[in-house]
């Protein structure tokens, strides 16, 4: 009976943990050649999926959030941990704009949208660049010339951008600003391309690129100030991050704003595409010590396929010397020093034109093969990360969403979503992805023999892999340790997390202090007495 009423109580308290993903309470940051998200320092593996529905993914539509969740576990499977998002793109949907270029308000539904995606993310592990806005503002495809002329009001009076931070940006980043998916805050994709004075190539007009760089200082000042999470801007060539991107350059396009001193990127992200530029401006032929920045730098964007003669998008072929295939790219952008890689990407159709996760997919599972412990990330030392949780699902496959929280990690309450947008059971199917369907759940809680534990042993680090007993040992002769549960509700993590019997998250570090807690490693929980 004894042994009946504390796993009763054991069981209860993971059920009181397996709720709303907790917001972050570490400060992200570089290290070295690496980034430190969420108490965890990692090289970035992963693929870009830029969009689901482009331009239209929030706003005031519900997200097509199984088809995020195919993504995810897609590159989790795979043994990636990274993912490139866009959110406004190029204002055709969100925010809602007046004519003279300022703001009138947020999506209804832009915040829910982006916390599920999140939610779905940290569920497998993954984390998120937020990209706010691309080039294609000032493109004609999909807009006529008075939206573009608009979007140009947007960008070159200091006003609308006001009013985006006011009415936009601060209550994104008070909701959802510290969530422990998020990567960074990107605020641009390819701003040069708008620029006319960087050669830009958008077709609708150009702005100045003192514009895009008060845009990128001020905005990049505000996720400083109001989270703990890092910022940055997917730059169009590696040789443009000195010309553009410095501090002091920004701290000037900053102009009188008062956080002027918080207007930095913490990381360099910048693009290559091989039928552009030879072998001088690749990332994968020189070292990223080689550019003479002062942190790190992430290849945001690259070809998701090999590229040899025969790689010829937009009719152009690569330019000579620059052939490679897409394993070695990834190997190379490892080798060579940076501190991420994700390639163009998941969901651009046609697939033979840049590629697909399938084609990027033998990359990124040798990567992991040759590097797991630094893609899976190593906790660093004195940080305690945020607990992995996944929202407990009913047999109806309902899942919670997480309310509002602040910007400095208030806790959450769990709100009602839609089968729509369940993050525990969901059956996938996404076309675009070619995959079969697939379903996540959390099983019931069952006892287990004293002698086994179930563990998430696929190599690849997949989080749907079948689960196999084996027996624990971690404990030591100051501790006792009984499994808990099969299947347990809590998400995969290849490093200890330890809690207390409320749910409380202690960090990676055993307790040192006498008592009962809860240790949850890959797939498996257990009860450990520290004595």
């Amino acid at each position: 009976m004894k042994h009946l009423l504390l796993f009763l109580v054991l069981v209860s308290s993971i059920s009181a943990f397996a709720a709303p993903v907790p917001m972050q309470t570490t400060q992200d940051k570089a290290d070295g050649n690496r980034l430190v998200i969420n108490g965890n320092k990692r090289f970035i593996s992963g693929m870009n999926i830029a969009w689901n529905n482009f331009g239209n993914d929030v706003g005031d539509l519900a997200v097509s959030i199984n088809d995020f969740v195919n993504y995810f576990k897609q590159i989790k499977g795979a043994g990636g941990n990274a993912v490139r998002w866009w959110l406004h793109t190029d204002l055709r949907n969100e925010p809602k704009m007046n004519s003279d270029g300022s703001v009138d308000r947020i999506g209804t539904k832009t915040i829910d949208n982006i916390r599920q995606v999140l939610d779905s993310a940290y569920n497998y592990g993954i984390v998120v660049s937020l990209c706010l806005f691309s080039f294609d503002l000032l493109q004609l495809d999909g807009k006529n010339a008075s939206k573009v002329a608009i979007n140009k009001k947007f960008l070159t009076v200091p006003a609308n951008l006001d009013s985006y931070i006011t009415k936009v940006l601060k209550p994104m980043l008070e909701a959802v600003g510290n969530h422990p998916a998020i990567m960074c805050w990107e605020v641009f994709n390819e701003p040069e391309g708008m620029s006319s004075d960087a050669n830009g190539w958008s077709d609708g007009d150009k702005v100045p690129m003192s514009d895009i760089l008060r845009f990128t200082a001020r905005i990049a000042a505000v996720v400083h100030d109001k989270t703990l999470k890092m910022a940055s801007t997917g730059i169009h060539e590696f040789g443009k991050m000195k010309t553009w991107y410095s501090d002091s350059k920004l701290r000037t396009a900053a102009g009188s704003d008062p956080l002027a001193s918080k207007a930095y990127l913490d990381f360099y992200m910048a693009h290559y595409y091989p039928q552009y530029i030879g072998t001088s401006g690749s990332p994968f032929h020189n070292t990223a010590s080689s550019w003479g920045m002062d942190r790190p730098i992430l290849i945001g964007e690259f070809p998701a396929k090999s590229w040899d003669t025969g790689y010829n998008p937009d009719g152009k072929g690569p330019v000579s010397g620059t052939e490679l295939k897409i394993v070695a790219a990834y190997e190379r952008a490892y080798d060579n020093g940076y501190c991420g890689a994700l390639s163009w990407s998941m969901n651009q159709a046609p697939a033979n034109k840049f590629g697909d996760f399938n084609t990027t997919k033998p990359a990124l599972e040798n990567l992991y093969s040759k590097h797991k412990a630094d893609i899976d990330g190593v906790p660093v030392s004195g940080g305690q990360s945020s607990s992995s949780i996944v929202a407990s699902s009913s047999s109806r496959a309902s899942s919670s969403s997480v309310a509002s929280s602040s910007s400095r990690a208030s806790s959450s309450s769990v709100a009602s979503s839609s089968s729509r947008a369940s993050s525990s059971s969901v059956a996938s199917s996404s076309s675009r992805a070619n995959s079969s369907s697939s379903a996540i759940s959390s099983s019931s809680v069952a006892s287990s023999s004293s002698a086994a534990v179930s563990s998430s042993s696929s190599s690849t680090g997949n989080s749907s892999s079948s689960e196999s007993n084996a027996t624990d040992t971690s404990s030591s002769s100051e501790e006792d340790s009984t499994p808990i549960v099969k299947n347990s509700p809590l998400a995969a993590s290849h490093f200890p997390t330890y809690y207390s019997l409320k749910g409380e998250p202690l960090g990676n570090a055993k307790p040192q202090k006498a008592g009962i807690y809860i240790v949850k490693q890959g797939y498996s929980a257990k009860k450990i007495v520290v004595r």
